[in-house]
């Protein structure tokens, strides 16, 4: 098999592009493919989702939901909303969602604690959203060489 590092690849495989550097790839049938570890790639994104400087998407939501196995009623009864408020969040796609800062504060701080990260994780989180993130978009990025 064929194999290269391709410095940049946009992935979409999570409902919203990750940029992905440095990533290993291999030629199968023809087609060149990441040859990643994708349950890897889901927690590291989540990661990155939750100290991300732009507010999260609909799409982004629904990944975190879907990632912690919950259905619209159990992720709206852990943040404390209607179940059409989720719908409603994941319904807006590629643009930010509508719920409160405290609200997507809680979010962030949900994956950090649902994902394996540790109590400093939690507190340096939790200092780093005391303002809100940037109504700007910027897209995931992360570097699979480190």
């Amino acid at each position: 098999m064929e194999k290269k590092i391709q410095k940049q690849f946009v992935y979409d495989g999570f409902g919203f592009p990750v940029v992905l550097k440095n990533v290993p790839m291999t030629k199968a049938r023809g087609r060149w493919t990441p040859n990643i570890n994708y349950n890897d790639l889901t927690m590291d994104v989540l990661k990155a989702l939750a100290t991300h400087g732009s507010r999260l998407t609909g799409a982004e939501v629904r990944f975190v939901r879907q990632a912690s196995e919950m259905t619209l009623q159990e992720f709206a009864q852990r943040f404390d909303v209607s179940h059409p408020a989720v719908m409603k969040w994941e319904r807006a796609g590629a643009s930010p969602t509508s719920m409160a800062w405290t609200t997507e504060k809680d979010v962030r701080l949900f994956i950090i604690d649902s994902f394996g990260g540790k109590p400093k994780a939690l507190v340096e989180t939790y200092h780093r959203l005391e303002q809100p993130a940037s109504e700007r978009r910027r897209r995931v990025s992360m570097d699979l060489a480190a």
